[in-house]
This record gives structure tokens, sequence and C-alpha cells, in this order.
């Protein structure tokens, strides 16, 4: 429900079914700031049976990851979500709502009914007024793919160093995870999704063959079947450590400040949280060279390893390029590089989109 306060405050309902990230709740809370007479709250289903009992209580509408609104195990119900959540973005407009749609995908990343999420994205680029991405990359592949470039703004990805805990020191991490403090850890964190190239990185680390590098693999896993696939892809080498379970707040500063680089594999990506976390405990990152990566890594990769993707062992030439790196400035740099991102001047810049 959209709470009442002092009638001169701007109405912003931001939309998200995303529980685990607490990116739209930063967010929130940086809209609460004094100056910027805006009221946000946030809703976690949208329809038009909810735009129909809300309407005239909101002046914006500010909707993140559409297709979680809709997407269900089933055709049929992902449709009957999908037109209610269409209809209810129509209803917005011709109730004078100012829509904003940040971009956190441009492709749904397991490609499932691939055809309701590409018509979702058409609907909601035809009736938006803003669209929010996180770089000039994503900004120009909405251009290219899409013929987007209206009310397209850049707003950089918020940080997440008040999100999490970070009080745990590195030996106390390692000990708690069973490392040794002389090895070289690589962390892949996060949900582990076939997207994301887990099963590229176990052959990349298997091919460097340094007995002093350790790989600690921690997430739930996503698809059934799939942590199968990872346990037999490790072949019971000791050096891999598969934590294949859901990792709860407090524990990601454990796996965070035990590692010495993330490594992020993706096979394709728009927006990376994985980096902007690890970037919030200091953390370089392993990434391809694609999309928002090579704008978080840096030019001169003072914030970590770009590798080429489409070249053939260039993830294990990153992997061994990272162990001679200066890895005391590179956590530096992505500390100081993470600071910058706070959600108070972050969210001024929304606000001052929300007037526009």
């Amino acid at each position: 429900m959209v709470m009442k306060e002092a009638a001169t405050a701007k109405r912003v309902v931001i939309v998200s079914s995303v529980k685990r990230n607490p990116y739209t709740s930063l967010l929130c809370d940086g809209l609460r700031q004094p100056g910027l007479n805006l009221q946000p709250s946030i809703i976690d289903q949208f329809s038009l049976g909810w735009m129909w009992e809300h309407r005239g209580q909101l002046e914006v509408l500010h909707v993140h990851w559409l297709e979680l609104l809709f997407l269900r195990p089933t055709l049929w119900r992902s449709l009957r979500r999908w037109v209610s959540v269409m209809l209810g973005l129509v209803l917005a407009r011709l109730s004078g709502v100012c829509v904003v749609y940040t971009v956190h995908n441009i492709e749904q990343h397991e490609g499932q009914y691939r055809l309701l999420v590409s018509l979702g994205t058409r609907v909601i680029f035809a009736l938006a007024q803003a669209v929010h991405v996180h770089d000039r990359q994503t900004a120009e592949v909405l251009a290219r793919r899409w013929g987007r470039r209206r009310g397209v703004h850049v707003i950089a990805h918020g940080n997440y160093m008040t999100a999490y805990r970070n009080e745990c020191p590195r030996a106390v991490a390692r000990k708690r995870l069973g490392m040794a403090e002389e090895a070289f850890v690589y962390l892949f964190l996060g949900r582990v999704r076939p997207y994301k190239g887990a099963e590229e990185l176990l052959t990349a680390f298997m091919a460097t063959d340094d007995p002093g590098a350790v790989l600690l693999v921690a997430g739930e896993v996503h698809e059934p079947g799939y942590d199968g696939r990872l346990r037999e892809l490790a072949g019971g080498d000791a050096r891999i450590h598969l934590h294949l379970e859901f990792v709860g707040d407090d524990q990601l500063q454990v796996y965070l400040n035990a590692c010495d680089v993330c490594v992020l594999p993706y096979r394709h990506v728009t927006t990376s949280g994985a980096g902007i976390l690890a970037f919030s405990f200091g953390v370089p990152i392993i990434a391809p060279r694609m999309g928002c990566f090579v704008e978080l890594v840096g030019d001169a990769g003072e914030r970590g390893v770009l590798y080429d993707p489409a070249a053939e062992d260039s993830l294990a030439v990153a992997l061994r390029r990272a162990r001679g790196c200066d890895l005391s400035a590179m956590r530096r740099a992505c500390a100081d590089y993470a600071r910058r991102l706070d959600w108070e001047s972050i969210a001024r810049q929304h606000a001052a989109v929300y007037e526009r």
C-alpha cells in the first residue's frame, strides 16, 4: 500500500519482485533523504487490478526486472500475468503517472518464453517516459537493438557498502572456510546459473595446474541437476571447493574477505551487481571484455583483469595473470570506486529524472 503523507510530496512506487538483492531498498532509502520531497515505497507485485485500485494515488511508477513480474512455471500462467502487467502499465500512463523503467537485463538469462519477454520489453519501452541504464554500453545497445534513444538516462549502480556486514578479517574468514593463509583464492559467488559460466571457470582453473591456488564456488544452484554437472566437471580436484548452497547475508563477508579475486566469467551481461558487490568489499574481479565489465575494470585494468571471451584459453590466461597483479593497489582502487557510488547522490539523480 502507498502510505499517506503531505500532499506536496511526490509519491513514488518502486516495483520489484526481487527479494535477495537489496538494490531497490537502497534506492528507496536514498530517495527518502531530506530535500527531495519524495514519498517512496516498494511493492513486489504489480497488475491491472493493483493499478486500478491505486489510480490517483501516485505520480511515479518505477519498474525493475520487468520479466520477473510475469514469468511463471507455465506458459498459460505467464501469459495471464503478462496481460495484467501490460494493461496495468497502460492504465498508469492513461492516469497521468510517470513510468520509469530500469534495465537490469537486456535479455532474460535462461531464455524462458523469449517471445513473451521480448514483447513485454517492447511495450514498456513504448510506454516509459524515462528509461534508466547503468552504463553507456547498455544505452548504446538499447539504441542499436531496440531503437530506444529518447529519455534514456545513465545513472550508475550504487554500492553495497551499507547493505552487508564487513567485520570479518581475512585470516578469520579463511579459517572458517578451511583455506590456507598462503593460498591464492579465486571466488565465484552468487546464484549458480549456466549463463554465469561456472563450467568454463572450472575447466579454465584446472588448466592452470597451479598447486597454490584454490577455487571456491559458493551459491545456490538455480537449475535442477546443475550441481551434479559441476561436481562431475570438478572431477575430485582437491583445490576446488564447491559450496553449492544459499549464502546468507552475514556469510557474504566471510567469502569475500577470504578471497583474493572474484571471477565473473559470464556468457552475457547487462549490469553486474556481483561486480559492484565485490568492489564494495575491495575485491578485484576477473571478467570477460564485454558490456559493463569494461567500465568496471577500467581501461588500465586498475580494478581487475579482462579477457577475450572468444579466444581459446583466455580465461585460464587471465587467472594466471591475476597472480602477478599488484592486488593491494587493486583493492584500494576497487574500494575507492565503490565509495563513489553512494546511494544519496544516485537517488538525487533519479529524483531529477522523475522531475524531468
